[in-house]
This record gives structure tokens, C-alpha cells and sequence, in this order.
């Protein structure tokens, strides 16, 4: 078992496996392998090598090479490892071909902004004209311009030059992206059943995306998906295409080719396609060869009014880690849509607050802010006592929040208009955690293990009401001693004869009790929150290790994400920019949309609040987002349970 290092630059005892120092965020691991020198060779081996390449490319220029344009996009270095990623997506995810699980440098993410918010897409280049091929649902209510992300992380403005709904197919030209060196090309066959395509989605139970292995299982399909009816469908199998991978290429693994775009997909790893051979393809074609007068560069209103966004978190103290990410993705929200606020008329600031983790800091911060008539909104805290006292202190004035990540019940009161949240309730998690132990691992009867803690008391009451619901016994409680003795913890456990542990506690004492249990020999399942996702797991190995699952309101952070936050940033995001970035997008959007009708006024706080709460359906980079008009929650918020195997997380 591998032991704890510590950070080079801060001498932070870090998990052996981390990429980054979690206090200062220092690289901990080289970026690659130092390039090998070239050894001088002699000019007769040189001769030969070129005889051998005129050879090689005289025999394969009737575009047999074709096949390869599928991996001249690889990415040079290994992005960083998300919070709760599952197999590195740069790895093959099988081993019949080199570079099969390369990142496609053509491959696009698209954001679109309409009525109602936001949406993500994918998209890929299809020639060195900057044309980009998606699906017409991705880009469906956008209004003027659409935002599109390379591979290098860079934000790009496109124009929609042409759509078709029925075929579900468009068009986006880019000028930005002209001369791209990595492009994708439509195939003009067919498929059959049993082809072998690349699909742009995730390996089954990994939260990743990237290309990966699938094999067509049906054609000429005819079904309806989300209300829209669709006559001729490609369905394939292997490859889980979740949220934001609509519009990404169905790629044939033997010619590099285009055959499909990716059009929806579910839960398990069947999803579908569009074919591009035939009628798409001239659609496309026709599209791409008309003439383009582009119109979307920025527009800005002569007199722009400033404003400020506020985020409140911790910036220092134990959780000013992940407090400082919050608000980096905060401000990347911000440079990402400042282009559009402009030409509504707003110059927006980001000022940030540190609230040191404590509600009383964030009482302070929160009168200061109600008070400061240029504050549109507020993102905070990253605890739930900070995020409530926040809330409280913001209730008179009206002005409004929406809480990224912080999970306590009683957060959201009735009659608060101004509070939103993105994740689920911490109650869901632990009825999640009830539901998984009775109805998948058939648990009769629970043992709550607790640490003694106010925090942990409560949690243990929600399990157990959750476990009454489902029908699971608890067998007892114990609570833990702040040092524990292995021998001793599991003859208390054994006394019980439980067949599984419910763990309330935090997260350094709950590793300690995972490892005195499985060092006494006993393998029955344990069970948590996100306390268990515990970096020290990540050094354990082996059939005793398995069956530790903990719960989380998130899959993980998704790798075009990764690169964009560090590409314009310059420093890694540790997994928590992302709902910083989803919660200051939200108030941003709404900002616009208020713009939009009346440009650079500051608008009224409760007025403006209830703009915010009217996003629905808006796909963020860490969940949809459809706040619910009475509470504030997000109704399309969920729940994910992992377990850890090997040393590394898998989506249960």
C-alpha cells in the first residue's frame, strides 16, 4: 500500500495519487516524458527510411489512409484527472488499436442561449472552412450567436448557417476555426448491423467522455425520442452517451469515416444516431457551399452600466480550497458570457468575499452586499450554515442567491424567493443510499456507525427515516471514538450481525474505520455520503476492499470542462468550478435575457429574482438546472452512487 507524500512547494501531506497539491494546487506529477534524443543517423538508413515512405504512400494513396484521419487529432498530454472520474479517458479502452481512446482534436463543445437558459452540445469540424456539423436539438431556440469550445479550450462565436428539425441535423460556421488541422469527413455508405463505430459518450459506469468502442446493433430504425419522431435511426450499443453528447460523430473504426450523429441516448450504453449518407450529406453539403455574411461579432451598447456579481465563499480556512474554485468558476462564467453583456449594456465586476466557512462571516458579508445597490447576485457559501445565514441575511432586500453546493434540508425555507440551489438535498442522498443497500444489495439489516457530531446525528436520522420507507431494519448505532482500535470496532460490529454499515461521520475517521473493518477480516458493504470519497482509498486494492460505495449529487467533472477552466484560467479547477460556474451562468443569463428588453438598466431585485427562478431546463457543465417556482430546488438535480474497486471510483 502505497502511503502518503507530501506537496513539494508546501509540504501538504497529499494523496499519493493526486495530480495537484490540494492547498496551493503545485503539480505533483511531470506533464510527460522528457523527449529522448535523436541519435545521428547514417545517410544510407536515412535513404532507406524515405524509400520506404514513397513506397507506403504510393501503395495506400487510393485513401486506404483514410482510416487513420480518425486518430490525427491525438492530444499531446493527459488532462488532469477529474473529482470522481472513472478510467482515464486518454488510455484505449481496448487494446486493438493504438490511440483508440485519444481525445478527436476536431470534436467541439457547443453552448447554446435561448429563452429559457442555456444548453450544451457537441459538435465536430468537418473541413478547414470552419463548418461545424451538430444536431438542429442542440442549437433549437438560440438566439443570435452560438458559443463554441475547441479542443484547446477556446471560446469561439459561430453563426448557425442552416438546420433541418426533421433530420435533425445543422450547421454552424465558424470563421475563427478556418484552416483547423484536425477535421472529420462524412461518409457516403451505409452501415449494417455488427459495424464497428467510435461514438462520442462515456465507457459504461465511467463518468468520462470521450470516443469510445460501440458496435451498430440496428438501422433504419423508427421511433420517437423526446417527443420528436425519427424515421431512419442508427442504434449502436457500448458506448453511454449522456447529457451534452448530442451532435458528437458516430465514427467507423475501419475507415476514420463519419457515418452518424449522435442524437440521444439513455441511462445504459444503447443509444442512437443519425446516418449522414444520403440526403444529410447533400443537406450539409448545400449549407457549407452558400455564401456567409457573418454577424456575430459583438455589438456593445454605447453606455454600459456597471454591475457586480458577488460570490461568497470560503477563500481561506479549511475549506478555502474548494471555496477559491467555486469562484474561480464563477469568473470563468463571466469571461465566457461577457462578450453578450456587453451588448446588452452591463460591464459586470466579480468582487469576491471570503466568509472563512463560518455564518458568521457570511451574515456580515451578506448585509454589507443588500445594502450595495450594484449587486445583481450573489453565489454562496460552500457549507450549508454559511449558505443559510447568507440566505437569511439577503431575505430583505430581495437580492438573489443560488447556492451551488450545499446540501442541508433546512436551507431552503418557504415563502424565499430569492434562494436557489443546484444539487439535490442531502436527505436524497441518504434515501439513495437506503434504496441501493435494500433493493441491490438486498441488505435486511443496517449498523449506523456515527461520529458523534451534531452533523452526523442528523444524517443518521435521515437515513433511518429512509431506511422505515424502504423497509430496512437498523440494527443499532455505535458511535466512534476520535481513535480507533480495530480489534474493538469489529467485535462491537460483529455483536450486531448486521449485514451492512451505514457510515454518518467525516471523512478522515470514516477511512479509519473502513480499514480496521476490512483489516478484521469483515467485507460486509459499507456504505456513505461523500465523506467516503476519501483520496486515501485510493491506495487500496483488492477483493477485501470491495463493496465502499458513498453517495454524490454529482458524476464528475467533465474533461472539456477541465481543459477550458485551466486553458483561460492557467490553474486546474478541484472539482468544484464547475457549480460555481453553473450558479453565476444562471444569474449572467438572466441578466441578458432582462438585456435583451431593457438594455443597461439595473433591474428591480424581486422582479429579477423571479427571472432567475424561471430557468428550466438549462444544461449546465454539472447538472441540468429547472428551479422549482415554489422552493427554489432544482428538479432536475440528481443523485449518484459509486463504489470504489481497485483504488478508483466505478458509477454504480
Amino acid at each position: 500500500m502505497t502511503g502518503p507524500t507530501r506537496c513539494p512547494y508546501c509540504g501538504t501531506e497529499v494523496s499519493a495519487s493526486a495530480n495537484y497539491c490540494d492547498r496551493c494546487g503545485t503539480p505533483l506529477r511531470p506533464s510527460g516524458a522528457p523527449t529522448p534524443l535523436r541519435r545521428r543517423e547514417r545517410p544510407g538508413r536515412r535513404v532507406a527510411v524515405w524509400l520506404f515512405v514513397v513506397v507506403l504512400l504510393t501503395f495506400f494513396g487510393s485513401g486506404v489512409l483514410g482510416g487513420f484521419r480518425l486518430h490525427s487529432g491525438r492530444w499531446p498530454w493527459s488532462a488532469a484527472v477529474p473529482a470522481l472520474a472513472g478510467p482515464d479517458p486518454t488510455e484505449p479502452p481496448s487494446g486493438n488499436g493504438e490511440g483508440e481512446g485519444r481525445y478527436l482534436r476536431a470534436v467541439v463543445s457547443i453552448q447554446v442561449r435561448g429563452d429559457r437558459g442555456s444548453r450544451v452540445g457537441t459538435g465536430f469540424i468537418i473541413d478547414t472552412g470552419g463548418h461545424i456539423v451538430t444536431s438542429a436539438h442542440v442549437i433549437e431556440g438560440h438566439k443570435g450567436c452560438v458559443t463554441v469550445i475547441d479542443d484547446n479550450g477556446t471560446t469561439h462565436q459561430g453563426m448557425v448557417v442552416g438546420h433541418d428539425q426533421n433530420r435533425d441535423v445543422a450547421l454552424i460556421y465558424v470563421p475563427t476555426l478556418t484552416k483547423w488541422p484536425q477535421v472529420l469527413t462524412l461518409s457516403s455508405g451505409t452501415l449494417s448491423p455488427g459495424d464497428p463505430v467510435y461514438a462520442w459518450g462515456s465507457l459504461e459506469r465511467s463518468p468520462n467522455h470521450a470516443p469510445v468502442p460501440a458496435e451498430v446493433r440496428q438501422v433504419g430504425l423508427s421511433q420517437r425520442i423526446d417527443g420528436r419522431y425519427y424515421a431512419d435511426l442508427v442504434e449502436f450499443r457500448g458506448a453511454s452517451v449522456m447529457h451534452g453528447a448530442s451532435g458528437g460523430p458516430l465514427v467507423h473504426r475501419e475507415t476514420g469515416e463519419v457515418v452518424g450523429i449522435v442524437t440521444a441516448g439513455s441511462d445504459s450504453a444503447i443509444a442512437y444516431a443519425i446516418p449522414v449518407a444520403g440526403e444529410v450529406s447533400r443537406l450539409i453539403k448545400a449549407w457549407a457551399e452558400e455564401p456567409v455574411a457573418f454577424q456575430c461579432a459583438p455589438n456593445p451598447a454605447k453606455v454600459r452600466t456597471p454591475v457586480v456579481l458577488a460570490t461568497v465563499t470560503p477563500l481561506s480556512g479549511p475549506h478555502g480550497v474548494w471555496g477559491s474554485d467555486l469562484a474561480s468558476g464563477a469568473e470563468l462564467a463571466l469571461r465566457d458570457l461577457e462578450a453578450d453583456l456587453l451588448r446588452v449594456g452591463y460591464q459586470v465586476s466579480l468582487v469576491r468575499y471570503d466568509d472563512q466557512g463560518t455564518p458568521e462571516a457570511a451574515a456580515e458579508h451578506a448585509r454589507r452586499l443588500a445594502y450595495d445597490q450594484e449587486v445583481i447576485g450573489v453565489v454562496g457559501s460552500f457549507t450549508s450554515p454559511a449558505s443559510a445565514s447568507l440566505a437569511e441575511g439577503l431575505l430583505e432586500s430581495g437580492l438573489v442567491l443560488v447556492v451551488p453546493n450545499a446540501g442541508a434540508e433546512d436551507l431552503m425555507q418557504p415563502g424565499w424567493l430569492h434562494v436557489n440551489r443546484l444539487i439535490a438535498p442531502q436527505v436524497r442522498l441518504e434515501a439513495a443510499a437506503a434504496a441501493y443497500a435494500r433493493g441491490r444489495l438486498g441488505v435486511e439489516s443496517v449498523l449506523m456507525l456515527l461520529d458523534g457530531s451534531a452533523e452526523s446525528e442528523r444524517r443518521a436520522a435521515a437515513f433511518e427515516t429512509a431506511a422505515e420507507i424502504v423497509a430496512l431494519p437498523v440494527a443499532g448505532r455505535i458511535v466512534l471514538p476520535a481513535r480507533i482500535e480495530g480489534s474493538a470496532l469489529a467485535a462491537a460490529v460483529r455483536a450486531y450481525v448486521p449485514d451492512a454499515i451505514y457510515y454518518a461521520g467525516n471523512s478522515q475517521l470514516g477511512y479509519q474505520a473502513a480499514a480496521a473493518l476490512r483489516q478484521q477480516g469483515l467485507t460486509l458493504p459499507i456504505i456513505g455520503g461523500s465523506e467516503l470519497y476519501n483520496p486515501a482509498f485510493e491506495s487500496t486494492a483488492g477483493r477485501g476492499w470491495r463493496d465502499i460505495y458513498f453517495t454524490h449529487y454529482t458524476r464528475g467533472t467533465d474533461a472539456r470542462f477541465i481543459r477550458h477552466f485551466e486553458a483561460i484560467l492557467g490553474k486546474p479547477t478541484r472539482g468544484y468550478g464547475t457549480f460555481g460556474y453553473d450558479a453565476a451562468r444562471v444569474i449572467l443569463e438572466a441578466l441578458i435575457r432582462y438585456g435583451e428588453e431593457n438594455p443597461g438598466k439595473i433591474p428591480d431585485r424581486e422582479e429579477f429574482a423571479a427571472l432567475v427562478r424561471s430557468t428550466r431546463g438549462h444544461k449546465g457543465w454539472s447538472t441540468t438546472i429547472s428551479f422549482d417556482p415554489n422552493t427554489g430546488e432544482n428538479q432536475a438535480a440528481q443523485v449518484y452512487l459509486f463504489q470504489w474497486v481497485d483504488g478508483r471510483i466505478e458509477l454504480q
